[in-house]
């Protein structure tokens, strides 16, 4: 998994040092899962890509800038109460890893692993990951 991970980093993760802001999947536990699965040579690209959008489990936003910090500004608010948001996101987990694991149930030894991407060299672009 660690060399994995190295070899992600190296060619795939984008150079965001010009962003002020990143918009992305929210960092939720389902979603480390179905990635330590993908890098830990469990599910297939294809299956970690279909993996990330169940449950819609939501995203989130990053401000990394202090350009960013000072253009937001605050327009209001919403109360959102605990027990009513709270159990709709159990749900959503809930739903979201009950697909997952259905979608393993069907093979895919044929999809491109981890494993593939380091002996087969894949770099960001590559035609075999459309």
């Amino acid at each position: 998994m660690r060399q994995a991970v190295f070899y992600l980093k190296n060619n795939f993760l984008p150079d965001i040092s010009d962003f002020d802001v990143i918009k992305g999947y929210r960092a939720d536990d389902s979603y480390f899962s179905f990635a330590r699965a993908f890098l830990s040579n469990q599910i297939s690209y294809s299956q970690l890509n279909n993996a990330m959008r169940l449950g819609k489990l939501g995203e989130q936003i990053v401000l990394k800038s202090q350009k960013a910090f000072e253009l937001i500004e605050f327009t209001g608010y919403e109360f959102a109460e605990g027990k009513v948001y709270f159990s709709k996101r159990e749900k959503r987990m809930v739903e979201a890893k009950r697909d997952y694991k259905k979608s393993l149930e069907v093979d895919d030894i044929s999809g491109f692993f981890i494993r593939d991407f380091i002996l087969n060299e894949v770099k960001n672009g590559d035609a075999r990951l459309r």
